[in-house]
Formats: C-alpha cells, sequence, structure tokens
C-alpha cells in the first residue's frame, strides 16, 4: 500500500454535533463531495459516531447537519418530568425512533466507507469500537445494525439509557473513554491496515469546548463532593480529549488539523436552545480553515 491514509475523526457533544456538522458542510460546500471521499476511514464517538455513520451511509454532510437541526428538539425536548435519582434525564425513545427511520435495517457491512465508532460496555468494564469488517482479523462486528450502534455510541450517562446488543452487555456513550477519538483513527489505520505514521493524514472536529479552570488552588480546596459530581462528566471528557489532540499532535504534527472552538461557558450537550448558535460558529471555522484543510488532503 502506498500514498497517503486519510482519517476523519469526529468527537463526541451531543446536540453540539451541530458544531460539527456545520463545519463539515462549510468544507462540502467549498471543496464538493470529494471532500468526504477522500478519507479512507472514518471514526466517531457519540454524536460524533452517528455523524461518521450517517456519512458512510451516504449521506452528505448537509444533510447530517439537516438531521440535527430538525431532530434535536425532538430528542431532547422534553426532560423526564419525574426524574428519579436512578434514571436518566431523557427517555431514549425518540431517539432510538429517529434512528431506526434514518438506517433502517442496514448493517455495518453495508456501509459504503469503513468505520470505527466507540463505546464502552459495563457488564465486563471494557471499550468498545464497533467497527465494519474492513480488515483480516475482524468478525461480528459487521452485522451488527446501524441504528443500534449509533444509539449505543451515544448512550451519555445520566442524560440516556444504556443500550443492550447481545444478550449480556450494556452499552453506554464512547465518550467516558475516547470523546476525542482521533487516537483511535491512528491504532486503527496502523494496526488493521498495515499503514505506517507517515502514510497518515488525520483531520479531528470538536463540538465546541470549555476547559473546566478555576479561579486558583483556593477555589480548589473548597470544592465538595456535590460541586465535583456536577463538574465530573464535562471535566472528565474535557481532559481526555484535550490530552489525545496533545499526543496525535506530537505523532503527527503537520499531518494532523484540529477544528474546534473554544467558549467561554458550557453548554450541556442537551440544551437544544443554548446550542443554536453553533450552526454560525461552525460555519465560521469551517470556512476560516478551508485552505488549511485543503493542504492537509492535497484537494485543490
Amino acid at each position: 500500500m502506498s500514498g497517503p491514509y486519510h482519517v476523519l475523526t469526529l468527537d463526541g457533544g451531543g446536540l453540539r454535533g451541530i458544531f460539527t456538522a456545520a463545519v463539515l458542510t462549510e468544507i462540502e460546500s467549498a471543496l464538493g463531495p470529494a471532500f468526504v471521499d477522500v478519507f479512507d476511514l472514518l471514526v466517531g464517538t457519540s454524536t460524533g459516531g452517528i455523524i461518521a455513520l450517517g456519512l458512510a451511509s451516504g449521506r452528505t454532510c448537509r444533510e447530517m447537519l439537516d438531521f440535527y437541526r430538525e431532530a434535536g428538539a425532538s430528542i431532547f425536548g422534553r426532560p423526564r418530568r419525574l426524574r428519579r435519582l436512578n434514571g436518566p434525564k431523557h427517555d431514549r425513545t425518540a431517539l432510538d425512533a429517529v434512528l431506526q427511520r434514518r438506517f433502517g435495517e442496514m448493517r455495518m457491512n453495508d456501509l459504503a466507507k469503513p468505520v470505527c465508532i466507540t463505546a464502552y460496555e459495563l457488564v465486563h468494564g471494557t471499550p468498545r469500537v464497533w467497527k465494519d469488517d474492513h480488515a483480516p482479523g475482524l468478525r461480528w462486528g459487521g452485522d451488527q445494525l446501524v441504528w443500534k450502534v449509533a444509539a449505543s455510541t451515544s448512550a451519555a450517562p445520566t442524560y440516556l439509557a444504556p443500550v443492550q446488543m447481545g444478550e449480556a452487555d450494556s452499552l453506554v456513550d464512547g465518550g467516558v473513554w475516547a470523546n476525542n477519538p482521533a487516537m483511535v483513527g491512528v491504532i486503527e489505520a496502523i494496526r488493521y491496515n498495515g499503514r505506517g505514521l507517515g502514510d497518515l493524514r488525520l483531520l479531528s472536529v470538536g463540538t465546541t469546548s470549555q476547559p473546566m479552570r478555576i479561579a486558583g488552588h483556593h477555589k480548589a480546596l473548597s470544592m465538595g463532593s456535590l460541586k465535583w459530581a456536577i463538574n465530573a462528566l464535562s471535566l472528565l471528557q474535557g481532559s481526555t480529549s484535550a490530552a489525545v489532540d496533545h499526543q496525535v499532535r506530537l505523532l503527527l504534527g503537520d499531518a494532523y488539523l484540529r477544528l474546534d472552538s473554544e467558549r467561554t461557558r458550557r453548554i450541556a450537550l442537551d440544551d437544544v436552545q443554548a446550542c443554536g448558535p453553533l450552526q454560525e460558529w461552525g460555519h465560521g471555522v469551517g470556512r476560516m480553515n478551508l485552505d488549511k484543510v485543503r493542504k492537509l488532503l492535497d484537494l485543490r
């Protein structure tokens, strides 16, 4: 095998996937269908997993952006009124129905492009990467229904109930270990596709970030269990995403491009109203980075 190996990786973040889809739509509008066609592997976590599966099934970036704009309110618009401490905030019935309508009976091996979709399996306590059978030695994942893989990768703890794929598993959002799945893409290209680091060209797209920061050490000392619990998920996802970004940048150098936008306040992954401006932010980030994307992917 010779020539560049192009990888697109997409972060988790619930409805903040509007930003991701808008970034991709802006680039697609400028570069044409060749933008998505050039990628050899699509990797996604949570909302990024849904977008990756959509693109791999033949949908355009614009269609995925429309998907989020149309489906967001029905999925997250009505939190459970009688929410219990031991129950999720949202009923996952609406999301599952939308995914089933979008993907029908399509199986992972029916997809037009190789994919890696992250999740975490609770019964055995292990990370899971759902794949089509795109390389020797890969099996079983290709037989899975696409909509159920999409449901499992986006089952964010406290927001949506876990998903069961088999009789003895329980799956939640891949964001608990790989909210930024760029390293998953690097490992997949090297381990299962026989590529070297020098072959890789990796584009990573986030869902906006708001790193947890405090005024000083005195503030950390005063934080009790409730304060830590409120910030735990965003802290873990944000810190691991930043670490992966740094690691992949060290490995790939100029062959890696990360597109994201840091914001002054955190936007909850299910906040329909607050996610409204994300489309314009995404279009802006896409426009500002067109030349960098062209250079990375060698698109003229």
